[in-house]
């Protein structure tokens, strides 16, 4: 292990709470507009997430995230394959809510391995001329 990869290790550590209080804040503010004023803007969908968590902490860490952020809610999680089937109440289309729990995936993977996150799948694929695909 490298210092530069120990002090990634540190920093991910350090910044997940700051994370999650900014989603905190954020997501109720949303969901407390959404209850204020007239209308829906609600279109709630269930997705399953696919993952790349290995041990039963970080799948379940990642659930209780998911599910502290107002508006979206863990509903069933699998260890193998690591999967998580997540409702939210604001689903603009199936990849946007699998964005927000990968990235709420990678910050969590940043902090608790100290090697760092590893990259996906879909990050590796590239053309002939190293352009992703």
């Amino acid at each position: 292990m490298t210092v530069k990869s120990v002090l990634n290790w540190i920093l991910g550590i350090l910044w997940i709470p700051v994370y999650l209080a900014y989603d905190l804040l954020t997501g109720s503010l949303r969901v407390g507009w959404e209850i204020l004023t007239p209308g829906s803007r609600i279109s709630a969908a269930f997705v399953e997430v696919p993952l790349r968590c290995r041990t039963d902490f970080e799948v379940s860490t990642l659930a209780n995230l998911v599910s502290l952020t107002p508006g979206s809610l863990t509903v069933a999680a699998r260890q193998d394959p690591a999967t998580v089937w997540v409702y939210s109440m604001y689903t603009h289309s199936h990849g946007s809510t699998v964005r927000y729990v990968h990235a709420m995936e990678d910050r969590l993977l940043r902090a608790t391995r100290p090697a760092g996150k590893p990259p996906r799948a879909e990050d590796l694929e590239r053309d002939e001329g190293g352009q992703r695909l």
